[in-house]
């Protein structure tokens, strides 16, 4: 995996994140993986990011329970701690204005800490001048797995046959276009989790999507902040990920644009469920827009 221009950090409460660009830098584009997931998973997208924004700086965090950050950051594993765990991160590193991007799961918490910038007071000092939502999807629009613990399916399956299902659902989610690394490295790192930690914080999302998504999609569409929604996959009659067909809008993508207006739609073909890995040039390229669009870019102090 190519990983010359980062550099690991830790923060004083131990989340270990990536961070690449200028360190003076105030204005930043943070990163948040998705479930199972890894902050390095962004390093594919942002190598061409930074070719052509040199003035951000990019923070790309292992969320609590995965990668090289323990469960002990934030030992009740919720949406809404993530996220605040997230901007605590942001006003540490020293960032002002900050881009967040987030894939599958990661939509939701940096939804969520949009809100938490909006309305606490507490982080008036954190500006989020926009959202990149990666593939994301909201469950009240498609099927829970059989491992789902809200799913009645759930309850005659060992803890084992859930983590084999689990797996599957992951190769799934891969295309002819995944790295193989990342395809092993991925595989490994869903073998390591916490099965209890990253299960909880699975069924808070869901719970998310269920009683807080649409409230909260909707006063993303009142406000100015400019949004751009990634889709590479559709959703299948099994539930499982389909590449997208650029001329078929997904459920999810009518959804956001019905609840965002001012929301700019991609759709990334020959991608699996990781278009930042798997055609990492294109993400690059929507990230550079957005963060052109929020005055992002250029060298602070010329």
């Amino acid at each position: 995996m190519p990983r010359h221009a980062f550099t690991a950090e830790k923060s004083t409460n131990g989340i270990h994140y990536l961070t690449a660009g200028p360190a003076h830098s105030k204005q930043g584009l943070v990163c948040v993986h998705g479930w199972g997931c890894r902050g390095s998973d962004y390093v594919y997208s942002v190598q061409h990011l930074l070719q052509h924004a040199r003035g951000v700086r990019v923070i790309a965090p292992d969320l609590p329970g995965h990668g090289n950050t323990t469960t002990a950051v934030c030992p009740k594993a919720t949406v809404t701690g993530f996220a605040t765990m997230l901007l605590e991160l942001v006003r540490e590193v020293g960032l002002d204005n900050v881009v967040l991007a987030g894939h599958s799961m990661g939509c939701r918490i940096i939804l969520e800490a949009w809100q938490q910038a909006e309305h606490q007071s507490a982080f008036s000092d954190v500006t989020i001048k926009g959202l990149v939502f990666l593939d994301g999807s909201h469950y009240k629009l498609r099927s829970l797995h059989a491992f789902d613990d809200k799913d009645p399916r759930s309850r005659g399956m060992t803890a084992e046959e859930k983590a084999a299902a689990k797996t599957r659902v992951y190769e799934s989610m891969f295309s002819a276009n995944t790295p193989v690394d990342f395809c092993t490295n991925t595989l490994a790192q869903l073998d390591k989790l916490d099965k209890e930690y990253t299960a909880a914080i699975r069924v808070d999302f869901l719970d998310y999507d269920y009683t807080r998504m649409d409230d909260a999609m909707a006063e993303l569409g009142r406000s100015s902040t400019p949004v751009v929604s990634v889709t590479s996959t559709d959703i299948g009659p099994d539930n499982e990920r389909m590449p997208v067909r650029s001329e078929v809008p997904t459920k999810f993508m009518r959804y956001v644009a019905e609840k965002v207006p001012q929301v700019q739609m991609r759709s990334v073909e020959r991608s699996g469920h990781f278009p930042h890995v798997d055609q990492p040039v294109v993400i690059a390229e929507c990230m550079k827009e957005l963060v052109a669009e929020c005055g992002f870019g250029k060298e602070e102090g010329r």
